[in-house]
């Protein structure tokens, strides 16, 4: 089990809305406290987000609601201040370039963008201040029904088009080794295609550059529960665990998660009981 240098991120959503954890760190305040605590869980980066990205679908209806740069920016700036003040690495979840200028003005190290590298605007502000940037597979809004996430084959297509996009951030000066790539779950993708993606992770090693995987309370996660209902986001920890497994095993360097503690305590059982399982299984002498 290849844990050990495996990056855990934690989630901070600014948000009254986010799709997991909407409402639970509105306030800067509480924001700061749950970035805080991530740190202290084991998270080597706090990814600040100020507008939901939750796409167009079954699982979440119409999707987020569209926010402007000054809310959202009035919504992350004094928590990216006070985590970089703390000493923390801290990514700003935005596709929004005047909200990442200022974020990375306040501290911020990392551009997280979800929308595949649309705007060059946020590219050339990414490439100015030399900041890393996650590269994140999606097409039009992200939408998880209609032909945006029809797919032959998911895996060659996200590969395809991330390679695509890639040209374009490098051609915008962005420091390809300062770039991350996130194939996207859960965004033009619908459930099955989710899964084969995760699946087939293995297949995104081509490029040579890191891979973060953000996959934590998604709805391609979800099963039924007693009652046949879907399980409620905050409720599929275990399945994310699951999920965080499989994506280190297709090579992720990077693991984008809300409940760190639990994902830390996941991947370290995994990597023991692995190497004592392979210990066990070898003869004496051998």
């Amino acid at each position: 089990m290849r844990a050990s240098g495996v990056q855990l991120w934690g989630i901070v959503n600014v948000t009254p809305d986010s799709f997991s954890d909407g409402g639970k760190a509105e306030t800067a305040e509480a924001a700061v406290r749950q970035g805080l605590r991530l740190a202290h869980a084991g998270a080597v980066v706090v990814d600040v987000g100020g507008a939901s990205s939750r796409p167009r679908g079954v699982a979440y209806g119409a999707g987020a609601v569209v926010v402007a740069p000054e809310v959202e920016a009035q919504r992350v700036l004094p928590v990216v201040e006070a985590l970089h003040a703390a000493g923390i690495q801290v990514s700003i979840d935005t596709t929004q370039w005047r909200v990442a200028e200022a974020a990375l003005a306040a501290g911020a190290s990392i551009v997280n963008d979800v929308s595949c590298a649309r705007d060059a605007r946020l590219l050339e502000t990414v490439a100015a201040h030399d900041a890393d940037y996650v590269l994140m597979h999606r097409r039009g809004d992200g939408a998880t029904v209609g032909k945006d996430a029809a797919y032959d084959n998911v895996v060659e297509a996200v590969c395809t088009e991330l390679e695509a996009a890639l040209s374009r951030v490098v051609a915008a000066g962005v420091c390809r080794e300062r770039v991350w790539l996130d194939p996207g779950l859960g965004f033009s993708k619908d459930s099955a295609a989710s899964r084969m993606l995760l699946a087939g992770l293995a297949s995104l090693g081509r490029f040579g550059l890191p891979l973060v995987v953000g996959a934590s309370r998604k709805a391609f996660l979800a099963v039924e529960g007693p009652s046949g209902d879907m399980i409620p986001a905050p409720e599929r920890d275990p399945a994310s665990y699951v999920a965080a497994l499989i994506a280190v095993e297709g090579g992720a360097s990077a693991l984008r998660v809300h409940d760190v503690a639990g994902t830390r305590q996941a991947l370290l059982a995994a990597q023991r009981l692995a190497w004592d399982t392979s210990a066990a299984a070898t003869p004496r002498g051998a």
